[in-house]
């Protein structure tokens, strides 16, 4: 399988952004983080676009940047959890890079979730008793997208380092292999090539 990017899909507080940039680091790979890429070309935060333009423009840029994203060199990404969601996005996902789902539990997720409220703009503004049935829908909404992924990865009880080897195991499996469609090299596909470091482990 020749494809560009790997992809790490899932709900906020995942921990898509702590593995991505490890998987990254691992690999030699540029670390793409959507959210951060849309931030920069409309020069304001997400909660300052949602609170600005609204949900449905940020979705547009989402969609936006999903279609930039097939001329990247390839990258590890991090997408938004509202994402995988947007109609036919997993299928542009899956047709240029491996997604890779990032599986949590709900108990935990409250648990990361709940003193970063403010900084989320969906979870912005609500209240103790409002916040527990909020997530349990919203997962519950988008979970049935994040299953449609290539690989599914739960990120329990594992360290971001052990974490990021039992990826990259998982790649190997698929033969995965990094296509440069804007080198000189392009038709030259590279296969990934694993080996644990200690400093990973230690992670």
């Amino acid at each position: 399988m020749t494809q560009k990017h790997i992809f790490l899909i899932g709900f906020m507080g995942s921990g898509k952004t702590t593995v991505g940039k490890l998987l990254a680091e691992q690999l030699q790979l540029p670390f793409v983080d959507s959210d951060h890429w849309i931030e920069e070309r409309n020069r304001k935060s997400v909660n300052a676009i949602f609170e600005t333009e609204g949900e449905a423009f940020f979705r547009d840029q989402e969609w936006l940047f999903l279609n930039e994203a097939a001329n990247f060199d390839p990258s590890v990404i991090s997408l938004g959890g509202g994402l995988p969601v947007i109609e036919n996005a997993l299928e542009l996902i899956n047709e240029i890079g491996v997604s890779v789902y990032l599986n949590v539990s709900l108990l935990t997720l409250i648990q990361r979730l709940k003193e970063e409220r403010e900084f989320r703009p969906k979870l912005k503004g609500l209240s103790d008793a409002e916040f527990y049935p909020f997530v349990e829908a919203l997962l519950s909404e988008r979970v049935q997208f994040y299953k449609k992924a290539r690989l599914f990865m739960p990120n329990e009880r594992n360290k971001p380092g052990e974490l990021v080897e039992k990826i990259c195991k998982e790649l190997n499996k698929l033969n995965f292999q990094f296509f440069y469609s804007s080198s000189s090299d392009s038709s030259i596909p590279k296969k990934l090539t694993f080996s644990p470091s200690s400093s990973l482990r230690r992670k």
